[in-house]
């Protein structure tokens, strides 16, 4: 199986893996923040050996493995899911299991959290294997006592989540959905369209947002193209979705179809 090789979203979040902070990753529904959460999860932890702690509270654990398997073996989830894989691909999926076995990756999939709870338990964690980077998914999921709205409630779990990451000196993401709000409008999502992730965003050291034409306009051409918004940044991206990942535009590489 050929190296498998670091993408530009892999190298900028090495990069902020080196600043504490928090990190918002926002995307509207269906676009792709949870494979693209997982995918940086498994670029930091396989290829730059970083300890990572994912708290996956929208898929099971099952699911979230399938995915970073699939992904990184590039062999079709449907084929994993249906046993309908070439001896090839077996061997990869094989030997891709055992890599992400051995990686600095914690995975956990309870989906009741709440904010309190969470800390104390990324805490622990930190004491035990001295992380690197957490990953959340998503914010809406994170209960909160606190606040009496539920931007108010989503506000604290923000603040909560930052206070955590300058304490233990690491950066966290957290993912977030953006409302459906404009979703068949021609431009890409903005800022103002947090609505009531709105208040949480200002607690962020910096709001990522993750856009996929395609789901505007249904057409093949945008199918496989990504833009990740990075404050005055944009980082283009492959998305294939039968293999759940998202890849650097590599002009040696065939074009996604």
């Amino acid at each position: 199986m050929s190296e498998k090789k670091m993408t530009p979203i892999a190298g900028f979040v090495e990069e902020m893996v080196k600043k504490d902070g928090l990190i918002l990753l926002a995307a509207r529904p269906g676009v792709g923040k949870s494979t693209l959460a997982f995918n940086i999860a498994g670029n930091m932890s396989i290829d730059c050996r970083r300890r990572v702690a994912f708290f996956c509270m929208e898929m099971g654990d099952a699911l979230s493995a399938q995915s970073l398997v699939c992904s990184r073996a590039h062999v079709k989830v449907s084929a994993l899911r249906n046993n309908k894989m070439t001896s090839a691909e077996k061997d990869r999926i094989a030997a891709t299991a055992q890599i992400v076995r051995e990686a600095p990756l914690f995975v956990d999939e309870r989906c009741d959290w709440n904010i309190a709870e969470l800390v104390d338990t990324v805490r622990e964690m930190n004491k035990e294997k001295k992380l690197d980077l957490v990953i959340v998914d998503y914010l809406q999921l994170v209960m909160s006592d606190k606040g009496e709205t539920r931007e108010e409630k989503l506000e604290n779990v923000a603040r909560e989540l930052k206070a955590l990451a300058y304490e233990l000196r690491i950066p966290i993401i957290v993912t977030a959905m953006l409302s459906r709000h404009n979703e068949m409008g021609a431009s890409h999502p903005k800022l103002e369209e947090l609505h009531e992730i709105g208040l949480a965003a200002q607690q962020a050291d910096s709001v990522w947002i993750l856009d996929r034409r395609y789901m505007r306009t249904h057409r093949d051409e945008d199918k496989c193209q990504a833009k990740l918004y990075v404050e005055n940044k944009e980082i283009l991206l492959n998305f294939f979705s039968e293999y759940l990942e998202f890849r650097d535009i590599d002009e040696d590489e065939d074009s996604c179809r």
